[in-house]
């Protein structure tokens, strides 16, 4: 029994010592860029800049969340919480600023503003969200880190 409880003590300080010895989880700050409903305030779609800290230093790379949910009259999103009962449109990183706009209550656009990210980069993204068509509009064929073909 006492081995048992010198070993619980041994445990927990290596975890101690773990976690304060520059071995801390990353902590994400969010902050909504835009959110706007739909005409009937059916839908609401919001983007999100989510940037990660680790040892209390920003990442380089944040990431870009386009969001929709269901409209409760504004967004509401807790810093750093998981985005469950949310549809992800998309999520880059590396994306400069982005917009949305409605057409009408069944079309959303999502407005690359010299984003700097062409689609292909983007990786996954929604064409529609239940009934919900999404458009993307001013992407670049190319991401500003890409260089096309070579002309001779």
């Amino acid at each position: 029994m006492e081995r048992n409880g010198c070993l619980n003590i041994l445990l927990f300080l290596a975890v101690s010592l773990f976690s304060v010895w520059g071995c801390k989880g990353s902590e994400r700050a969010d902050t909504v860029i835009a959110s706007v409903a739909n005409p009937s305030h059916t839908h609401r779609a919001t983007i999100i800049l989510r940037q990660y800290f680790v040892d209390g230093r920003p990442d380089t790379s944040p990431t870009t969340y386009v969001l929709l949910d269901k409209d409760s009259g504004k967004p509401d999103f807790g810093n750093g919480a998981d985005f469950k009962e949310s549809q992800i449109v998309m999520k880059p990183s590396q994306c400069g600023p982005l917009n949305l706009s409605w057409r009408d209550d069944q079309n959303l656009e999502v407005i690359c503003q010299k984003c700097g990210i062409a689609l292909s980069a983007v990786g996954q993204h929604a064409s529609a969200v239940d009934s919900v068509r999404i458009e993307y509009e001013g992407f670049p064929e190319l991401s500003s880190w890409e260089t096309g073909p070579s002309s001779n």
